[in-house]
C-alpha cells in the first residue's frame, strides 16, 4: 500500500488516501448526488412523481457528481498549496498516446520491412552452391523505442499567489518556536513558585 494525494475539481491539494502499490495515473473520484426537499407540498409532489415515473427519479438520484481526482503522481516537496494541472494531464495523456500508436506502427512497418529484406537475403545465401555460401545470414530483431514521457511531477505547480505565501511566512516567522514557548512557561511557573513561596512565608 502507499498513500497518494486527491484533489478537487480544480486540482487543488485535498487529503492523502491510502491505495495498493499498483496505483497509477489519474482517477476521477465522484460523491452521490441527493435530492433534498425543504416543504410538505414539494414531498407530495415528488411521491407522485416517484409513484407515475420511478425510473426517471431513480435515474436522476442515483447519478454521480466529479467530486476531484485520486493522483497516482507524489507531490514535489516545498509546495505550500499543491496545484495538479488535470486539462494539462488528460491533454498530454492523449498526445502521448497518439504518439505511442505511430511509433508502434513505425516499429511494426520497420519490423516487416527488416524480416522481408532477411528471408530474402537469406533465400539467396540457401540458393548458391555451398562452396559460394559463405556464413549464414543473421536476423537481428527490431526493438520497439516507446516516446520519452515528461516527468509527471511537473504537473504539480503552487497553487498559491506570491502575495499568500508572503504573508503565510511572515506569520511563520512571528509565532515563537517551540523552544522560545517552553522557555516562556517555565519562566511563568518559576514566577508563580516564586509568589506561592513568598505568599506562604508571608503568613
Amino acid at each position: 500500500m502507499k498513500v497518494v494525494p486527491k484533489v478537487n475539481t480544480d486540482g487543488l491539494y485535498l487529503e492523502d488516501e491510502l491505495v495498493d502499490d499498483a496505483f497509477s495515473g489519474v482517477v476521477p473520484f465522484y460523491t452521490p448526488s441527493s435530492l433534498t426537499i425543504s416543504d410538505t407540498s414539494q414531498q407530495l409532489d415528488t411521491y407522485q412523481l416517484i409513484d407515475s415515473s420511478s425510473s426517471t427519479i431513480d435515474g436522476t438520484s442515483s447519478e454521480s457528481i466529479l467530486a476531484g481526482y485520486t493522483v497516482g503522481i507524489p507531490v514535489p516537496p516545498g509546495l505550500y498549496q499543491p496545484h495538479f494541472d488535470i486539462q494539462g494531464w488528460l491533454t498530454y495523456e492523449a498526445e502521448y498516446a497518439e504518439k505511442q500508436v505511430e511509433a508502434q506502427n513505425a516499429y511494426e512497418k520497420l519490423s516487416k520491412e527488416t524480416q522481408a529484406a532477411f528471408q530474402k537475403q537469406h533465400d539467396e545465401w540457401r540458393n548458391k552452391p555451398e562452396n559460394e555460401r559463405g556464413d549464414e545470414p543473421v536476423y537481428f530483431a527490431q526493438t520497439f523505442t516507446a516516446p520519452e514521457r515528461r516527468d509527471p511531477t511537473t504537473f504539480w505547480s503552487e497553487g498559491l499567489s506570491a502575495e499568500a505565501i508572503k504573508e503565510l511566512t511572515q506569520k511563520a516567522e512571528q509565532q515563537p518556536s517551540e523552544t522560545d514557548q517552553l522557555k516562556q512557561r517555565i519562566a511563568d511557573l518559576e514566577v508563580t513558585l516564586t509568589q506561592l513561596m513568598l505568599g506562604s512565608t508571608g503568613k
